[in-house]
């Protein structure tokens, strides 16, 4: 198992019919850091292979999340930042010191919640 720090910037956008897009204001954007434990071949050089990263996304802002919300808005991914841990800060156990939502893999590959001293 690999452990990743994972701070994801983001922010909502509105569809704008004139413009046939999505408009948002990346100065607005709010960031949070969820901790991961994952299955070794989720992570390749330190990062979430690009599909194992969109499933995050899709746990996180619902499976149809690319596709908007039914009041018009859509969450936009302004930045992420991914650092697997050492084996240093693993045995620090470094996530029990922030309060933020710790997350692991199911057999099923679905991605859940669970308590930072489990972790």
């Amino acid at each position: 198992m690999k452990y990743l720090r994972l701070t994801i910037t983001d922010t909502m956008s509105f569809w704008d019919n004139y413009l046939e897009t999505y408009l948002f204001n990346p100065d607005i954007g709010k960031s949070f850091t969820n901790w991961y434990r994952l299955p070794d071949e989720w992570i390749i050089n330190g990062k979430l292979t690009p599909d194992k990263l969109e499933s995050v996304f899709c746990h996180l802002y619902g499976a149809t999340w690319r596709s908007g919300n039914g009041d018009g808005s859509q969450y936009m991914i302004l930045e992420t930042d991914q650092h697997e841990l050492s084996a240093e800060e693993v045995a620090q156990r470094v996530w029990e010191q922030t309060g933020e939502s710790c997350f692991t893999i199911g057999d099923d590959a679905s991605i859940f919640r669970i308590d930072a001293k489990q972790f």
